[in-house]
């Protein structure tokens, strides 16, 4: 299913690349000489498949509250927070978890508001969690890390910023069960697939792979309990991966907040997303086959029944957009050259609804404009190959080519090797920054004419979401990065040490 639905997302995206000038627009086991305190379930679970997940740890002990009033350091906790309307989320992995983590520290989910709920319980102030596994899918994640931002800030008035709060923010190890998982591949957590012929008995050796992840997490932290400097031995096969997240914040709205996200867009997905989210909620509404069209179907079902017809008819995904910048340290990836990056400079010329120090990076067409922290978009497509260039940046692109070309470029442009190497034409436009703001008009053909009709605003994506109409959002790099814990092997240092 998976894989149906990564070539699903990129042939939509593949799609979305044209300009509407086009006619048919479109952990390994330790060393045999080394002491190791590695628990035993973290190094049965790296020697599955010599695959799973990363860890390094930070330089305070990992709790918010350090000791109690009688000087005795206290006991932490991990906090497994299951949202039950993820795709791969099932009743059984509660009794599964509640047997590892105790009832106190599991977290059902299904809505918005128990979210918030249990992110109020996570953090409160006598909190004693150290870490926190969200499991779900990349919105899952990302609408955890909100709600847990926004007790901390509630918790700490003095706090001003998610920049602070981000500090604030426990341990992460999270589980990707959702549908399109693109932050699972960058931190090492994804779930090791079952072979195509192994059909029989595929949820029992899923439950039992999520049981020695989940058990690997827990003896983590009860090592910590142990040795607050555990993370940081160098004997141990753990790291940590840090991922920054973007803010995303609406200057000329104020009725939606700034929020969190690993990758975000608009053009041809977030129009969509929006189409999905409408007939999903009509499947609700009428209980007509709401299971299937809440699915990958309901994609399927969104994209022939709405977005298509929108597309052919009226070029509806293509957009015209202003992208500014106030990042001196902005860069463009000059494909011609071959990657060569290259300061994009002040512009002489300023757009009429730019900021007096912000730099114009592009003004005009395009299919699809989306940007990431995490190379990945969801499902192993990777659409931002330069995200994690540099540590403190994002990579945001701009996709104008003819949908033709992007169908014949489907392997390049899923494994991130596609690039433009055109002298003129700049049908992908890569920049490298940390605070881009963009301007939204999208423009509607009409009655099959050569006449258009410009309309301020268009559908905008986080994290797999729709989140509403807007004609201008911004996007920042938080300064404080997520840390995930990770289970996968450590680099090779030494080749002697892993025979």
């Amino acid at each position: 299913m998976m894989r149906r639905r990564s070539c699903l997302v990129t042939l939509l995206l593949t799609y979305a690349w044209a300009p509407v000038s086009s006619g048919l627009s479109a952990l390994s086991p330790p060393p045999a000489n080394s002491n190791s305190n590695v628990p035993k379930e973290i190094s049965e679970f790296q020697s599955l498949e010599k695959s799973a997940f990363q860890l390094e740890g930070p330089s305070e002990t990992a709790n918010n509250n350090g000791v109690h009033s009688n000087g005795v350091a206290k006991k932490t906790h991990a906090a497994i927070v299951l949202n039950t309307n993820a795709r791969g989320v099932s009743q059984d992995l509660v009794p599964v978890a509640e047997s590892i983590f105790g009832k106190a520290y599991v977290f059902v989910t299904n809505t918005e508001e128990e979210g918030k709920v249990a992110a109020a319980k996570i953090m409160q102030p006598d909190s004693n969690i150290s870490m926190i596994i969200p499991v779900g899918g990349d919105g899952t994640l990302s609408s955890m890390i909100n709600f847990l931002c926004g007790e901390i800030m509630k918790n700490n008035p003095e706090f001003t910023s998610m920049d602070q709060a981000m500090q604030a923010l426990p341990l992460v190890a999270y589980v990707p069960l959702g549908t399109g998982n693109g932050v699972g591949s960058v931190v090492g957590s994804e779930m090791l697939s079952n072979p195509p012929w192994q059909i029989l008995g595929q949820k029992r050796r899923k439950l039992r792979q999520l049981r020695r992840m989940l058990t690997a997490y827990q003896q983590v932290v009860e090592r910590i309990n142990e040795d607050p400097n555990f993370l940081e031995s160098t004997e141990n096969t753990f790291d940590l991966v840090d991922l920054p997240m973007m803010e995303v914040s609406y200057p000329d709205s104020k009725k939606h907040d700034d929020t969190l996200c690993f990758f975000a867009g608009a053009g041809f997905d977030s129009l969509m997303l929006q189409d999905f989210q409408s007939i999903k909620k009509w499947a609700i509404r009428t209980k007509f086959l709401t299971k299937t069209l809440s699915s990958v179907a309901g994609y399927c079902v969104a994209l022939v029944v709405k977005t298509l017809p929108k597309c052919v008819a009226r070029q509806e995904h293509n957009i015209h957009v202003k992208v500014t910048t106030r990042d001196p340290d902005c860069l463009w990836v000059d494909h011609r050259r071959g990657d060569v990056v290259q300061s994009v400079g002040p512009t002489t010329t300023k757009s009429n609804n730019a900021d007096d120090d912000d730099t114009v990076l592009y003004e005009g067409t395009t299919g699809i404009l989306a940007a990431g922290t995490s190379p990945f978009y969801g499902g192993g497509l990777r659409l931002f190959p330069f995200a994690r260039i540099t540590k403190d940046k994002m990579h945001l692109r701009l996709g104008r080519i003819h949908p033709l070309r992007g169908f014949f470029n489907i392997p390049q442009i899923f494994e991130g090797s596609f690039r433009d190497k055109s002298l003129s034409s700049f049908g992908c436009l890569d920049y490298i920054g940390g605070d881009f703001d963009i301007f939204i008009t999208s423009t509607v053909t009409t009655n099959n004419s050569t006449e258009t009709e410009e309309t301020k605003g268009f559908p905008v994506q986080h994290s797999g979401e729709s989140v509403g109409y807007f004609e201008r959002f911004r996007l920042r790099v938080v300064k404080t990065p997520v840390r995930f814990l990770t289970l996968m092997e450590k680099r090779v240092i030494r080749e002697e040490q892993r025979k």
